[in-house]
């Protein structure tokens, strides 16, 4: 009959190297989440000759100063000072939706903290690539709000 050899290590031990296992996934994980390998700017889906109309359900949000909508790839937005803003919504570092501040008119991405300009600079990275910015052009009688490069 054989006898089986078997090789044990005490609890310190395992605990020690689930330790290291765990700690260098997560190390791992982290460094390929904040590479340099920043994404270029996502190309919206959005034509770049295009108005939308605020009276509009989906649209009725840019009735007001500070309202936001997104569309096909485009964040638009309505400063305090009764402008119009639009630029890419994908954040060029790598992707995440931006969200709009009305205070300061910036574009900030959530998941790294970029800072964008209203005019789609880049005022804080990881971000090293500016978001693509449109031009508007809005008829307040009609609320036809144009869109364009």
């Amino acid at each position: 009959m054989k006898t089986q050899n078997t090789t044990t290590i005490d609890r310190q031990e395992f605990f020690k190297l689930v330790g290291i296992s765990v700690g260098a996934v997560i190390l791992q994980h982290c460094l390929s989440g904040c590479s340099k390998n920043d994404t270029q700017d996502p190309k919206p889906a959005l034509p770049i000759n295009t108005t939308v109309n605020l009276n509009t359900p989906g649209f009725t949000n840019l009735r007001a100063k500070g309202g936001v909508v997104y569309d096909k790839g485009i964040i638009i937005a309505r400063t305090q000072q009764d402008t119009f803003l639009a630029v890419s919504q994908a954040c060029t570092h790598q992707g995440t939706t931006i969200n709009f501040d009305s205070n300061t008119n910036t574009f900030v991405c959530p998941n790294h903290g970029s800072v964008f300009s209203g005019l789609g600079a880049v005022q804080k990275g990881p971000a090293v690539q500016p978001l693509t910015r449109y031009q508007t052009s809005f008829d307040a009688t009609t609320g036809d709000l144009r869109i364009f490069s």
